[in-house]
């Protein structure tokens, strides 16, 4: 039977969904390793090997995240390239990454220890600057954002991709988005819904002060160098879940990650399946 490594995030108190799923891959005999942030409320978690670093691990076959989408982006963090299928549990809101609900993740671990699933690749940016960058992880899962520190405004984001100059953003700042974050920041600032499996990034600017600047798709593998002119010498740059404060003078360079991570997809929850449902397409309350 498959070993399943499980995340979640530090949470308050113990999340009974975590006693559920343990004790379901208990009673179908699977592997289990925890992550250490997990906690049980009645379950003995001494009795199973517990891991920080998944990297130090062997045969593991599933990362199962508890959690958000923000929890979701942690595990793929951890799993990194060591190509390991990520599966989602959503307990948060909406969940465009968890894509299992926590009332049916039952049926659907039965689904993948009858193997039936299919397994879904999705792209990663990798970052770079022109000085160090403190990050834990040089790859990006979802989005990379630049905008002002706290205190100060920016002035202007330049991109341009092998030597041509793209734009010259003069805007609260610039998402950068893969497929898989598409759907999150960048959505919520008029960027498109990209399909997961295209080989593509969006340029999404924040609340630009152009009214005739418009999101720019562009193909994946062009190398991205970006810019910043900030009022206050500083920016802000987010990459997934981690922030940063940067000197104007560090430049950034995008390019397409060398490795992808993969998700289990089930037939009942396909891509356009996940959209209608979250973003409540071709609903009319009127039809009531």
């Amino acid at each position: 039977m498959p070993t399943f490594a499980l995340y979640s995030r530090p949470t308050a108190g113990p999340l009974p969904l975590v006693d559920a799923v343990v004790t379901f891959l208990l009673n179908n005999h699977c592997g289990i390793v925890l992550h250490k942030n997990i906690s049980c409320e009645n379950i003995d978690l001494q009795r199973f090997e517990t891991y920080k670093d998944l990297q130090k691990l062997g045969n593991v076959d599933f990362m199962v995240s508890i959690g958000g989408d923000g929890s979701f982006i942690d595990a793929a963090n951890l799993v990194g390239d060591l190509d390991i299928p990520l599966v989602g549990i959503n307990t948060g809101r909406i969940g465009f990454l968890s894509a299992i609900k926590k009332d049916n993740f039952e049926a659907c671990f039965r689904m993948i220890l009858d193997k039936q699933y299919t397994l879904e690749t999705r792209s990663l940016l990798h970052i770079e600057g022109s000085e160090p960058l403190s990050l834990d992880t040089r790859f990006v899962v979802n989005d990379v954002t630049v905008r002002a520190t706290d205190s100060d405004s920016i002035n202007a984001v330049s991109v341009s991709t092998g030597g041509q100059h793209i734009n010259t953003y003069w805007a609260d700042g610039l998402i950068v988005a893969t497929p898989t974050g598409s759907t999150a920041y960048s959505m919520s600032c008029g960027g498109p819904i990209l399909h997961p499996q295209s080989d593509v990034v969006v340029l999404t600017p924040i609340a630009s002060h152009s009214l005739n600047v418009r999101p720019l798709v562009i193909p994946a593998d062009q190398t991205l160098e970006i810019s910043v002119d900030g009022r206050g010498g500083k920016y802000s740059l987010c990459v997934d879940t981690q922030r940063i404060i940067l000197d104007d003078s560090v430049k950034l360079f995008l390019t397409k990650e060398r490795f992808s991570i993969q998700t289990v997809l089930f037939d009942h929850a396909n891509f356009y399946a996940t959209i209608r449902e979250k973003l409540l397409w071709g609903l009319d309350k009127r039809n009531d």
